[in-house]
């Protein structure tokens, strides 16, 4: 398993991240994603690097119209 970083640049309210979280857990092969509610923009997916890469984890937050970057450090 690999876990990668997002910042989301759109502001969500409460329900709407919590609809985002619930239907990226639906996407195959990613197994977790959290997100806290004292920092709505940060989210962490978890995911089977095998078989989804992180740009494809990007490509679905789009689909889902939400814009994101991958952060490091």
């Amino acid at each position: 398993m690999h876990t990668i970083y997002l910042r989301i640049d759109d502001d969500l309210d409460a329900t709407g991240m919590s609809t985002l979280k619930e239907g990226m857990k639906g996407v195959a092969h990613i197994t977790d994603v959290e997100i806290n509610a004292k920092t709505p923009h940060d989210m962490l997916v978890e995911f089977e690097e095998e078989y989804i890469s992180p740009m494809a984890i990007l490509k679905e937050l789009g689909r889902r119209g939400v814009r994101a970057d991958i952060m490091t450090g």
